[in-house]
């Protein structure tokens, strides 16, 4: 397990050894005002600590499914309806941590991730919650783990990532097509990154932040699939890895993660993203700063379950946090 969490927290100490997270290049573009209409709210705690998960949310219903514990991988799945609280459902056929995944439709695609062999695996599990059963799909032929995650027209992406034990940072980009149950190479992410946060609006991508292995990123960028083509937006005010994202009320929402001189500290801050404005504006604080938790969307709220609220792996959350939109 020693040599697990080692090879899962390489990422993290090489930026920390290297200790540049100074804002880069021009001031990024902030509203003057800030979300001060969203608040933050509490559910029940998460049955178990809970790191790298994956979270989607169907019909009503949260879901997180695999991470670790802390202590090991886990397959585990549970749903949180709000009335019965969480409950465990089928786990997933492939442990793995870091991975992407995200509802398209009816059915929660999973993707990536360390395996337990210490690799980013391409094994694709397909979850269907009327069944309550798993299936496996295509297998994706550049498997990533920590990759940004995003859904557009029913296709789902993974965005850089690491691409073997040592993190070693990519810059690909892949597409899947639950219609025809293939994958694609996309263009390239502007820059080879990991824990990047990624979110869809309007038919487009956003991303921001993320670890080169020597800093940690402000930079943040489109993408237009239909031109398959990235493009630089407004730098994100502060540089993070690690954080939850989600969209919300027509905006990128990045929220937490590491952050510090030398990777120091999670932080509790959050920025919102305009994208008519190109501008960010700063979130409410978040109750518990995390980073590394499970995160999803549904338009009206961004969802955080579990993470670590300190930059070291000694202490895992189970806490469940809402971000809803005045």
């Amino acid at each position: 397990m020693n040599r697990l969490r080692s090879a899962r927290s390489l990422a993290v100490g090489a930026a920390a050894g290297a200790a540049v997270l100074a804002l880069t290049g021009a001031a990024p573009a902030m509203a003057a005002d800030t979300q001060a209409a969203a608040s933050w709210s509490t559910l029940p705690a998460y049955p178990t600590p809970i790191e790298d998960n994956v979270v989607g949310i169907h019909d009503g219903t949260l879901y997180s499914v695999s991470g670790t514990t802390g202590t090991a991988r886990t397959t585990a799945m549970f749903a949180y309806t709000p009335g019965s609280g969480w409950t465990q459902r089928s786990g997933i056929p492939v442990s793995r941590e870091n991975a992407s995944g995200a509802f398209i439709r009816d059915r929660f695609y999973v993707t990536g991730g360390w395996d337990l062999s210490l690799q980013p695996t391409g094994t694709t599990n397909v979850y269907d919650p009327a069944s309550d059963t798993w299936k496996t799909a295509a297998t994706n032929p550049a498997p990533a783990a920590a990759a940004g995650t995003a859904v557009v027209n029913d296709t789902l992406y993974t965005i850089g990532g690491c691409t073997d034990s040592t993190c070693t940072m990519t810059d690909t980009v892949t597409a899947y097509d639950p219609a025809t149950d293939t994958w694609t190479k996309k263009a390239a992410y502007p820059v080879k990154a990991a824990f990047i946060s990624c979110a869809t609006l309007a038919d487009k991508i956003y991303c921001a932040g993320g670890d080169t292995r020597t800093s940690v990123l402000n930079s943040a960028y489109s993408y237009d699939p239909a031109q398959d083509t990235w493009s630089p937006i407004a730098d994100l005010p502060a540089n993070t890895m690690a954080a939850a994202s989600g969209a919300v009320n027509g905006r990128f929402l990045v929220q937490g993660g590491l952050a510090g001189t030398g990777l120091s500290s999670v932080t509790h801050q959050g920025w919102s993203y305009d994208p008519a404005t190109d501008t960010w504006s700063a979130l409410p604080a978040s109750p518990t700063a995390e980073a590394r938790g499970g995160s999803t969307s549904d338009g009206s709220a961004l969802y955080v379950v579990g993470g670590r609220p300190t930059p070291t792996a000694d202490r895992i959350s189970d806490t469940t946090q809402v971000l809803r939109a005045g």
